[in-house]
C-alpha cells in the first residue's frame, strides 16, 4: 500500500510540474504578444535575449552537476551567492553608466510619448 501511495504521489507531482511549466510557458507567450513595447526591436536587443537564454541553460546545467555530484547544502547557497554576487552589481553599474533608463512619471501617464 505504501508503494501504491509513493506512485501516486509521485505521478501527480510530475503531472503538476508538467501543467505548471505548459501554463507559464502559455502565458509568457501571450504576454509577450499582447505587450509591444514602444520603438522597434533592436538587432541588440535580440542578441541580449539569445544571450540570457544561454547563460541560463549553462547554468542550470551546473546547478544540476553540482546537485549530483555534491551536498545540497552546500551547492545550493553557493550558487545562490554567485548568482547575487554577479547579477546585482549589473543594474546599479548600468545606471551609473547611464546605459539603464528607467521610465520616468510621464510615461506612466503617457507611454506613447517615452
Amino acid at each position: 500500500m505504501g508503494a501504491l501511495l509513493a506512485l501516486a504521489s509521485a505521478v501527480c507531482y510530475g503531472v503538476v510540474t508538467f501543467l505548471g511549466q505548459v501554463g507559464g510557458l502559455v502565458l509568457a507567450c501571450v504576454a509577450a504578444l499582447l505587450v509591444t513595447t514602444p520603438g522597434v526591436v533592436r538587432t541588440a536587443d535580440l542578441l541580449w535575449g539569445a544571450l540570457r537564454g544561454v547563460s541560463s541553460g549553462v547554468a542550470m546545467h551546473f546547478l544540476n552537476r553540482g546537485l549530483s555530484r555534491g551536498a545540497t547544502s552546500v551547492v545550493v547557497p553557493v550558487s545562490a551567492v554567485t548568482v547575487a554576487a554577479v547579477l546585482l552589481p549589473l543594474p546599479a553599474a548600468a545606471r551609473y553608466t547611464g546605459r539603464l533608463r528607467l521610465p520616468s512619471r510621464r510615461c506612466a501617464a503617457a507611454p506613447r510619448h517615452c
